[in-house]
């Protein structure tokens, strides 16, 4: 039985989605799919707009046999870390043959001689690449013009967005030796678009359509059968869920940090932990304080993963330690297709490391990393609830209390 494998964030699954599922389970004459999707936040180190269930049942409604959860350690990090963590859940699984991702171009050849030429940096490239970080530019900027300039491949592909995670696949898909076989798929729609009148919509168009209350032209973009999900959340108030509702934690959070403490956090380096003490003096919103930090050299989502670590108190090392562990402490599932409850039996059967469907059970099953891992997923899940718009839905303990879905 040949299973598809995709890395996802769902946020939320709108009828781009859909198409993708469809386009790629045809091209790779899949029978089954695997999803591992990010959990209360995302890699661009947000609040998922939705909580995980809502969106793990809206892809279960849309041809995904199976949800995993992608630990928010490795969901809200850099791409090549977020892609090596899910990269490796799902050849872990045991049980996926193929590995599809999104492309704004389609073109896996091209990917995969970008990919080789970042797996094998050559000095030029380094020197290159340093030039180009001294000039002020982002790491994602500086790497393109270097590689550009070493190669004959157009910064155009190396600096898209679904292009840069396309590549860190790839380059994960070789550092781990993977079974799995690799598929890129043509992205239908603009991934910046703030449109709502394009064929596909982008998630981003649909995020800014709900921030402004425009929930009725939102779902003209979701599909149909997510409609009810969609809104029983936005009515009973636990979505939307957006970043300025947590800037009274953030603002407690570094009100008792020292640079020091802030020293060690991930993704803070070059002393950008003076920048960031210094933005609560004047800055108040989160807008405000992400706009104080962010520099030409530091982007606006790298601002953004680092005030997310900073909450939940992610240190560098955490990150290095948990990425090069012999194997993942667990793969945990989100939820399945009630019809393909075989896929859940062959995950427990091959998986290379523990399964986890209920959490009570997990210091029967867990080592010390696991248990420490899952922690850090309590604690995101806990401060994602804390931005529902209604308090009443504001329950710790919500990885504990809420179900598997199952369709």
């Amino acid at each position: 039985m040949k299973t598809l494998g995709i890395i996802t964030e769902y946020n939320p699954f709108h009828k781009g989605h859909a198409y993708m599922i469809e386009e790629a389970k045809r091209k790779a004459g899949a029978d089954r799919v695997v999803v591992v999707m990010s959990g209360s936040f995302v890699q661009r180190g947000e609040p998922a707009i939705f909580d995980k269930w809502t969106r793990a049942e809206a892809a279960l409604k849309n041809g995904v046999d199976m949800v995993l959860e992608l630990p928010v350690l490795f969901a809200a990090s850099k791409a090549e870390t977020f892609a090596r963590a899910a990269v490796r859940i799902l050849e872990e699984s045991g049980i996926v043959n193929v590995l599809c991702f999104g492309s704004e171009s389609g073109d896996l050849h091209s990917l995969q001689e970008a990919a080789k030429l970042m797996t094998n940096e050559t000095e030029e490239f380094q020197r290159l690449l340093k030039e180009q970080l001294d000039e002020g530019l982002s790491y994602p900027a500086a790497r393109a013009k270097a590689l550009e300039t070493v190669s004959q491949i157009n910064s155009e592909i190396l600096s898209r967005p679904n292009h840069i995670l396309g590549l860190e696949y790839l380059k994960a898909l070789d550092y781990y030796s993977c079974s799995m076989e690799p598929m890129t798929i043509k992205r239908e729609g603009d991934y910046n678009s703030p449109s709502l009148t394009d064929g596909y919509a982008s998630a981003a168009a649909i995020r800014k359509a709900l921030a402004e209350d425009r929930s009725t032209e939102a779902m003209t973009q979701l599909p149909e059968n997510t409609h009810d999900l969609y809104n029983k959340a936005l009515s009973l108030g636990t979505a939307p869920v957006f970043w300025e509702e947590l800037a009274p934690a953030l603002h407690y959070k570094l009100r008792t940090s020292s640079a020091e403490e802030l020293r060690e956090i991930a993704e803070v380096t070059e002393g950008l932990e003076n920048r960031i003490l210094h933005s609560i003096d004047t800055c108040y919103e989160m807008r405000d304080i992400i706009d104080f930090i962010k520099t030409k050299r530091y982007t606006r989502t790298k601002i953004q993963r680092i005030l997310l670590h900073i909450l939940l108190d992610i240190k560098e090392k955490e990150v290095s330690y948990f990425l090069n562990l012999p194997k993942m402490p667990y793969i945990r599932v989100l939820g399945f297709q009630k019809e393909r409850s075989d896929i859940l039996a062959d995950l427990t059967e091959n998986a290379k490391c523990p399964v986890l469907t209920n959490l009570k059970k997990a210091p029967e099953l867990l080592g010390e990393d696991g248990l420490a891992l899952l922690a850090l997923e309590k604690t995101a899940t806990d401060l994602h609830a804390l931005a529902y718009p209604n308090p009443i839905y504001r329950a710790p303990n919500q990885d504990f209390t809420k179900p598997l879905v199952i369709l």
